[in-house]
């Protein structure tokens, strides 16, 4: 399945995530890389395998004017459109998800019901193994150095899940 970390460290955020493809039975490695930065975002995704149509298609619209009315209106609007034009699985049993980064901000989203949800961390972690990379990036707090702090999580998370497996990839904004 996944781990995806991020962290909001010194005006920076940092991404992380792990290439693991599993189901009950096996584990495959990703070609491609589940976080990605597109223009002001850092996106990465956990779930089911309609993050690299994401990747390759989604261009979200630039921020403008206040950010949470700008999310929770234009951006989830521009989303659904995409889902619906490019078949992403929004039913009740998809399992997709993203975590989305903008402006300083970092959200959680859910594409089921297309939730998007701000926390009061500095961090936050998806997937399977999100238990494991929230305990580090806890644990993590007073070190300086964002970008480690996420490779450490999502490291966690490939140690203790047998759904996770490197490379683990990194983007920063």
């Amino acid at each position: 399945m996944t781990c995806i970390a991020v962290v909001r460290q010194e005006n920076k955020i940092y991404m992380a995530g792990d290439r693991g493809a599993s189901d009950e039975n096996s584990m495959l490695t990703l070609k491609a890389p589940k976080v990605w930065k597109t223009g002001q975002y850092l996106i990465g995704y956990a779930g089911t395998m309609d993050g690299e149509r994401i990747r390759l298609n989604f261009k979200p619209p630039a921020p403008e004017g206040n950010i949470d009315k700008f999310m929770y209106t234009k951006f989830l609007i521009y989303l659904r459109d995409f889902y619906d034009r490019w078949w992403v699985d929004v039913s009740k049993d998809s399992d997709f998800g993203m975590i989305v980064c903008v402006k300083g901000r970092i959200f959680e989203h859910s594409a089921v019901d297309m939730s998007l949800t701000e926390y009061d961390l500095d961090y936050l972690a998806m997937g399977s193994a999100s238990e494991f990379a929230l305990g580090s990036m806890y644990s993590t707090q007073k070190q300086k150095n964002g970008r480690n702090r996420v490779i450490q999580a999502v490291g966690a998370a490939i140690n203790f899940s047998t759904s996770c497996t490197g490379p683990i990839d990194t983007v920063s904004i």
